[in-house]
């Protein structure tokens, strides 16, 4: 008689892999070990970033961008959220929740927070909401929050992403639309509307009004779904207003015309607005239900072999690397954050940051000095700093002073934000720097090159020369700003 086959159980739980045993594993002075940092498999086809249109592969950035992924507690699409940012460019590192909360991890040591998706605590009292409430209420020994270091980290410009499971504890936590600032929940997730839990294929519509950078410059999306609870309920007619007047249903579901609708199953939970994502006003924090992760290359698409004979040259990047590849060249793109200096030069302390604020003028943005905070402090700072220039301050101020290069108006130690430049003209958006000895002292270099980062970033130019250039090749040093004042003769 012929033995039927030795099949495995189907209900016994995979062994827990070497590298994570399965439970908390602690060092001898406690700290959490295991669960703990995964990198992603070196499996993959290549660790090389996919270049974007027009670039080179071995092109490198300005910026390395780090983007901080979660897991843990049942979230377990990290390692394709972190394959996602690795193809993009990124720097991608997973951790176990416990590590941020017990202080192991700081989400400030990143870019781009990430929430992935899965079945937090088993989704036992709906999607995202043990999560959520964990993040919420659970306090660190300072009596911090995680909420509490996610609003900071939102103040200070740095993004956050959640998909699926990932938008349920957004929602949940009242991050996600975020109308009134006072991060309560003014929309739900709930069941799907067809009763049933939904895996297919699913186009999106991106709303133009939508501030986003993650979804800058496109307009549909194909991606999965596997959800059960991805239904939007808005509260109230007076939300549901707002939202659609901010662009904050930044994504749609839409049929096979790209249109957005609520016909299921191209919708296919039913949601409010035909919404598959939302931001908050700012554009910085990000939720959706699809799976963008799941369709990072073209092969990841049922459909790519038809696709590929009809199509041979058809780009082999999947639609959800587009949004990956967006994020992570915009926050590349940002101004670096200067260092602080090492001789505190150009900063009389910490407190000129407190007086910072940027204004509109012309079409260029602009740092400009707290008036309150000029007149108390940096005045005098920017007074004694001309009583005691350098020489070579000296002998380029006289040569600039009076209008005397290029009909230019140059004014000398100007408070621009936090910093006191030696040498700006405003008409022209220039700044020029000379660079005594200190600039020689360990440190000071890359603080320089932070702080070039940030006042380009607001749109000033910025040339810097060294004394001795100043004192002893004065006529080059003047033909240099000279031509830098022809380049930039737009005028605000």
């Amino acid at each position: 008689m012929e033995q039927p086959p030795q099949l495995p159980d189907q209900h016994t739980p995979p062994r827990p892999q070497p590298e994570d045993p399965g439970y908390e594993v602690t060092d001898a002075a406690g700290r959490i070990q295991l669960p703990g940092f995964k990198s992603v498999d070196p499996g993959h086809e290549s660790a090389e970033p996919l270049p974007a249109a027009g670039q080179t592969p071995n092109s490198t950035r300005q910026k390395r961008v780090k983007a901080l992924i979660l897991t843990g507690f049942g979230i377990n699409c990290e390692e394709e959220f972190a394959a996602a940012y690795t193809l993009a460019g990124a720097e991608a590192t997973i951790v176990h929740l416990n590590q941020v909360l017990h202080g192991e991890v700081s989400i400030h040591d990143f870019d781009i927070l990430n929430f992935p998706g899965g079945f937090s605590f088993g989704d036992d009292l709906g999607s995202g909401v043990v999560l959520a409430g964990k993040l919420r209420y659970r306090r660190n020994a300072a009596g911090r929050t995680l909420l509490d270091d996610i609003k900071d980290f939102i103040a200070n410009g740095k993004f956050v992403l959640g998909i699926c499971n990932g938008f349920q504890v957004l929602v949940k936590l009242g991050l996600l639309p975020n109308l009134s600032g006072a991060v309560t929940p003014e929309v739900t997730l709930t069941h799907n509307a067809s009763g049933r839990y939904e895996d297919r294929w699913v186009t999106l519509k991106v709303n133009p009004e939508s501030n986003s950078p993650f979804l800058k410059g496109l307009d549909t999306l194909e991606v999965p779904v596997r959800h059960g609870e991805g239904r939007l309920i808005i509260k109230d007619a007076a939300t549901l207003a707002a939202i659609e007047e901010q662009g904050l249903n930044c994504l749609s579901y839409a049929d096979f015309d790209g249109s957005p609708t609520d016909v299921y199953p191209h919708n296919p939970n039913g949601a409010a607005l035909n919404c598959a994502g939302l931001t908050d006003p700012t554009g910085q924090v990000f939720g959706l239900m699809p799976h963008p992760e799941a369709f990072l290359s073209l092969y990841n698409h049922p459909d790519w072999a038809r696709r590929k004979r009809a199509t041979p040259s058809i780009s082999e990047e999947g639609d959800g690397l587009k949004l990956f590849r967006n994020i992570v060249e915009h926050v590349a793109s940002l101004p670096h954050p200067p260092t602080p200096s090492p001789g505190g030069e150009g900063e009389p302390d910490g407190r000129a940051a407190a007086g910072e604020a940027q204004q509109e003028i012309g079409s260029r943005p602009r740092l400009t000095a707290d008036k309150k905070l000029w007149y108390e402090r940096l005045k005098t700072f920017s007074g004694q700093m001309r009583r005691e220039s350098t020489p070579a301050e000296d002998a380029l101020w006289q040569a600039l002073r009076n209008r005397q290069l290029n009909d230019a108006k140059f004014r000398r130690q100007h408070v621009i934000g936090r910093f006191i430049v030696d040498f700006i003209c405003t008409q022209h958006n220039l700044i020029v720097e000379v660079d005594g000895e200190v600039h020689d002292e360990a440190g000071q270099a890359k603080y320089d090159t932070g702080r070039t980062y940030e006042l380009e970033g607001v749109g000033y130019h910025v040339l810097r020369f060294t004394n001795g250039q100043v004192l002893h090749h004065l006529p080059t040093v003047l033909q240099k700003i000279s031509a830098a004042l022809l380049l930039h003769s737009i005028k605000n």
